[in-house]
């Protein structure tokens, strides 16, 4: 983006931002990286215009209605509301949807609609600090219903749960958030991330990231202790990126994996400003530019990586965060 066009841009932004409580803005704790810039809290910009209709559309489309869509996976069953239903991620992926949008347009019905999910996952953490699906029941079509103490769907909700925070400031956040890394300090060292499956190891990076957002705001030391656990069992995108030829070789990576994954070692770079996380993440982009680039300047997978062909795969556009 050219210089003037990111300035049009900020300034459009600075023009319909609204005043936010100031302690949702969190600012770098020592050691970590004093960074140039800071992320905005959940509704310290309000949509207008264009965007503001298209977020109504996505409220009266499939993100508000999902629940009654695919209700076999997102109503009353779902494990994510203490159901027999689905145990598994796409609970927390509809949430991670819908509680920004509820936010963002301040619509009760919304808010209605996501709290209850919210309340459970607060209010089913045990004493050794462990929340979320506890519990595996028998196979049936259509749901995912083992894998319930797996890492990964709960890096999700972890998301989740910040976006609620910022949006409410509501403190029993932070007290799951300390006692669920609490526990995972314990745990992954017997259980690691790829444990019950693979997911988490490629996908640490949104663990590592509510770390370090939690840690900026307790300034609690442990913290950093299970940033470096993370970062070990999480898989090496450094060296990938750096050493490797993932990125140019057809059916070598999980787009999805690598779309949600990718970002781990400049979130790393925080704690350890080493160049090679940022010169990782430089190359990691140019050779996905390059070897998987497509013509609207993003990548395409189906599910792996499939090169440049424009006749293949499907846009992973959803899936950068």
């Amino acid at each position: 983006m050219k210089p003037v066009y990111l300035l049009v841009s900020l300034l459009c932004l600075t023009t319909i931002a609204t005043t936010v409580n100031a302690q949702n803005y969190t600012t770098a704790k020592a050691p970590l990286r004093q960074n140039p810039y800071i992320e905005l809290p959940l509704g310290a910009i309000k949509p207008q215009g264009w965007l503001h209709q298209m977020l109504i559309k996505q409220k009266e489309g499939a993100t508000g209605n999902l629940d009654k869509l695919y209700p076999i996976v997102m109503g009353n069953r779902n494990g994510w509301l203490g159901g027999d239903g689905d145990q598994w991620e796409r609970g927390p992926y509809w949430i991670d949807g819908l509680l920004p949008l509820a936010y963002i347009l301040q619509d009760k019905e919304l808010i209605t609609k996501v709290k209850p999910r919210v309340e459970w996952s607060i209010k089913s953490q045990t004493p050794d600090g462990y929340f979320g699906p506890s519990k595996d029941y028998g196979r049936e079509p259509g749901i995912q219903r083992d894998n319930s103490r797996d890492w990964w769907p709960k890096m999700v909700m972890l998301k989740v749960l910040k976006q609620y925070y910022q949006a409410t400031n509501d403190k029993r956040v932070i007290t799951l958030l300390t006692n669920y890394f609490k526990y995972q300090l314990t745990e992954l060292p017997k259980n690691p991330l790829d444990h019950w499956t693979f997911w988490a190891k490629w996908r640490g990076g949104d663990n590592l990231m509510v770390v370090y957002w939690l840690y900026n705001i307790t300034g609690d030391q442990f913290l950093l202790d299970l940033a470096d656990l993370v970062h070990k069992q999480t898989f090496d995108f450094t060296g990938a990126f750096l050493k490797g030829d993932m990125l140019t070789r057809l059916g070598s990576a999980h787009g999805v994996n690598l779309a949600e994954g990718m970002k781990e070692p400049i979130i790393y770079y925080q704690q350890h400003p080493e160049d090679r996380y940022s010169e990782a993440m430089k190359k990691g982009f140019a050779d996905l530019t390059k070897y998987n680039g497509m013509a609207h300047g993003l990548f395409g997978a189906d599910e792996s990586l499939h090169g440049n062909n424009p006749t293949r795969g499907r846009n992973c556009v959803q899936l950068w965060r």
